[in-house]
């Protein structure tokens, strides 16, 4: 992959990681499960605006998302031998943005929806968001990171150490997919943004140290 195209991934990598942080900063943290549904409603109608901005921010980070996932998924199967983990962490990271969209309908729904339907529908709303959405982007995120950096341990395509944080944050996503949510996945992509932008440097400089590629005479 060229320098010009690293230096895409790794700036994509970076918006991705701000809209996840907006989308967990924006907003106080949902009532829990075992919350009435006279707090739930409360909640949703307090902050009716800011759950709408923050359906928006969160489909906005879906669409970087997988743009920049899959042209991860482009820079780790550059070595044959990563071309089925490479595919495979991708399905994970698609499942872990169905799990975004899931959660953005669920915010839209509930401040579309509050104060014009039963408390008791709000209140299901709510438990969907906190619980289900944990269990479907929880294995997501695991099979994107676990086999990602199974790759990257065994190829070096990016430093062989990033591969290990992958490994060890996946099964944290995996062992407690609701405890973490999207903290792992936002972790290594912030850190592997990193690298890939200052490796995009050495091979830019590497590519101009290098000159002009020689035209042949007939």
């Amino acid at each position: 992959m060229e320098a010009r195209l690293r230096r895409w991934v790794g700036a994509g990598g970076l918006l991705f990681v701000v809209l996840v942080v907006l989308t967990v900063f924006l907003l106080p943290s949902p009532p829990s499960t075992h919350a009435t549904s006279t707090k739930v409603v409360a909640y949703y109608l307090d902050h009716k605006s800011a759950v709408g901005v923050n359906a928006y921010l969160i489909g906005l980070a879906v669409f970087v998302g997988i743009f920049f996932f899959w042209y991860l998924r482009d820079l780790v199967a550059t070595e044959e031998a990563n071309r089925r983990l490479a595919t495979i962490g991708f399905a994970g990271a698609l499942l872990f943005a169905v799990s975004g969209a899931f959660v953005a309908g669920l915010y839209w729904a509930a401040q579309d929806a509050v104060g014009h339907v039963d408390p008791v529908t709000i209140q299901t709303l709510n438990v969907m968001q906190t619980d289900v959405t944990s269990f479907l982007s929880g294995p997501g995120i695991a099979v994107f990171l676990i086999a990602t950096g199974i790759a990257l341990i065994r190829s070096g395509v990016l430093a062989k150490w990033l591969g290990w944080v992958g490994v060890v944050l996946g099964v944290v996503a995996l062992v407690l997919p609701a405890a973490v949510g999207p903290l792992p996945a936002g972790l290594w992509v912030l850190i592997a943004s990193i690298v890939i932008l200052v490796s995009g440097r050495g091979v830019s400089n590497l590519q101009r140290s290098a000159g002009p590629t020689p035209v042949p005479t007939p």
